[in-house]
């Protein structure tokens, strides 16, 4: 499936410039910068040119100019590879936001493609974020039937037994409604996520 083949090589360059890419630089980076590859550097990260802002506000503090047509040449050669296209779902599906830096032509294809991956991306955060309360709230039940237990061993009148037991049974009761709750938002949502990956793998 498309979805699957498009976390590939170029992905992990995305998430590696990603990760390696800073908006402020120490003295000494400003003063040995190469400027050319700073900006290539963003431009393969999707950074705006307000990151150029960034950069001279922390090289002033330095006495440091930056090169901005060195940057900003450096930037477009960047962004030659950051849009094209086959880009633009990986991107997307690994959470990351498109800033709207790519050329016109390009801008809104490059923009569905990611739009597309992200609802993916958004989809199956949602469904783990159900996977994990339901495994807090199965928890919090074994909890419930243990915690009966114990009161249970540790009373020996019937009126005190009867209150435990009824106390607990409302509260498995409000889990085991609410495990309800989830289990139908669930399906909804791997259904919305089925839809959202056909339609990721549908793209050309």
């Amino acid at each position: 499936m498309m979805a699957n083949r498009l976390i590939g090589p170029v992905a992990a360059l995305l998430v590696a410039t990603l990760m390696s890419g800073c908006d402020t630089m120490t003295p000494d980076e400003c003063k040995s910068a190469n400027w050319s590859d700073i900006g290539m550097r963003d431009g393969l990260a999707g950074k705006t040119m307000s990151t150029l802002n960034e950069h001279a506000k922390s090289c002033s503090k330095a006495g440091t100019a930056v090169d901005s047509a060195s940057y900003v040449a450096g930037r477009e050669r960047g962004l030659h590879t950051f849009c094209r296209l086959e880009n633009a779902a990986p991107l997307g599906l690994n959470g990351s936001a498109y800033a709207g830096v790519c050329p016109a032509p390009l801008d809104f294809e490059f923009r569905r493609r990611h739009e597309a991956g992200y609802a993916v991306y958004a989809l199956r955060s949602q469904v783990s974020g159900l996977d994990s309360r339901s495994e807090r709230l199965q928890r919090r039940l074994r909890d419930a039937d243990k915690d009966e237990s114990k009161q249970l061993a540790a009373s020996d009148k019937d009126d005190e037994r009867k209150r435990i037991r009824k106390e607990f049974d409302e509260r498995r009761r409000d889990i085991r409604n609410e495990l309800r709750d989830i289990d139908r938002g669930m399906q909804r949502m791997r259904d919305a996520l089925r839809s959202a990956e056909y339609a990721l793998d549908t793209l050309r």
